[in-house]
């Protein structure tokens, strides 16, 4: 990831007007922008400084902004003191608690498909919580491993794909679809369901909530009555409330 910096003075009775302008006008451009991630703007009320960052996907999606940068800069020239011309500067993020916290669940994802459950317990907080359809409420290293152990045994080419992944500081939300093949007895709130060899395929959401390097919370959201209704064990048409 990368980050476009612009610093500037502006007169400190007009600050907050150059904050409204940014939120209005800086904002959405950005937003629009292929690859970019989100834009921030930081000020100092007692010396009227100023710090607009940009954060983007990747340098080309950086530089790409450049001149959109250069067009929304003209719009604050009328806030600005000093004679000094505000240069845009260029940033590679290192690290940071967003990418630390998506390379976490990255790695539970992988070891997932892996079917390598030490490694997906190896990346959960000691006092982890799992919370999933069907009233399952988990605390605890060994009780989310259990319940990873049920799913892969009954579903023993179970595998998950994120189709996107949205970071906020600490939390990571995963929108991704499922695919197995039910070859082993799959355990519900309304009893154990015998293998029947249906393949199924669907959507579920899963929020991590990263702590210090490690999963605290785990908190899916699936289709049950979806997945029932691709056994065979439930009519077509049957809606889920979970």
């Amino acid at each position: 990831m990368h980050a476009g910096v612009i610093r500037s003075t502006y007169k400190k009775s007009d600050l907050n007007q150059v904050a409204k302008d940014f939120k209005e006008n800086v904002i959405p451009i950005q937003a629009a922008h292929e690859g970019s991630r989100s834009a921030m703007l930081l000020i100092d009320r007692d010396s009227g400084d100023a710090i607009s960052i940009g954060i983007y996907e990747d340098e080309a999606s950086a530089k790409a902004f450049g001149s959109k940068a250069t067009k929304l800069l003209d719009g604050f020239k009328k806030y600005r003191t000093g004679t000094a011309e505000p240069k845009r500067e260029l940033f590679e993020i290192a690290t940071s608690t967003q990418q630390e916290a998506k390379a976490v669940v990255e790695r539970v994802l992988k070891a997932f498909n892996a079917h390598d459950l030490e490694a997906v317990a190896r990346e959960a907080a000691p006092d982890t919580l799992l919370t999933a359809p069907g009233g399952t409420n988990l605390q605890g290293v060994q009780a989310a491993k259990e319940y990873n152990q049920r799913q892969i045994k009954a579903f023993p080419d179970a595998r998950v794909e994120a189709k996107k992944t949205i970071v906020q500081g600490n939390t990571v939300v995963v929108e991704g679809v499922f695919t197995g093949t039910h070859a082993g007895p799959l355990k519900t709130p309304m009893g154990d369901v015998p293998p029947t060899g249906r393949k199924v395929k669907g959507e579920f959401v899963q929020v991590f909530e990263i702590d210090r390097g490690l999963v605290k919370r785990n908190h899916l959201i699936f289709d049950q009555a979806e997945m029932m209704t691709q056994l065979g064990v439930a009519p077509a048409g049957a809606r889920s409330t979970a």
